[in-house]
């Protein structure tokens, strides 16, 4: 109750205006909008398989489609594309953080297995969408 007294009086105290509040509250909507901006991402159109950056396979997401990437020396990774999302589900490597993460769609999205050197990257399909991580 205290607490409620105090933060009464601080607010009498720095004089405050109404248009304050106006301007904190659309202060306040305006950042937490680009949140949702940018969480919600375009859905992709295909998928790239990448082992040691080498892209092996790109993948349709609007064909349903079940693929196995085996490595020579016996790693594998069980890829599934399905009603327009990609998962790895199932694969023999230890920690399983790949069959784990489940099902992406979204531009930009991954899915990674650090055991195997595999990424499967979500994106749009455009050409031009493409960026060179060398420095």
């Amino acid at each position: 109750m205290n607490f409620f007294k105090n933060t009464v009086n601080f607010f009498k105290s720095i004089k405050t205006k109404p248009l304050d509040f106006v301007i904190i509250f659309l202060l306040f909507i305006a950042s937490f909008s680009t949140l949702f901006f940018f969480a919600t991402g375009s859905k992709g159109a295909q998928a790239e398989l990448r082992i040691s950056g080498k892209v092996i396979k790109t993948f349709d997401l609007n064909k349903n489609q079940t693929w196995t990437y085996r490595a020579k020396d016996g790693d594998y990774n069980k890829i599934q594309v399905k009603n327009g999302k990609i998962a790895v589900v199932e694969a023999n490597c230890k920690d399983q953080i790949d069959v784990q993460r489940g099902y992406i769609s979204k531009t930009g999205e991954t899915i990674v297995c650090l055991p195997h050197n595999l990424v499967i990257e979500v994106m749009s399909g455009q050409k031009d969408e493409q960026v060179d991580y060398k420095v």
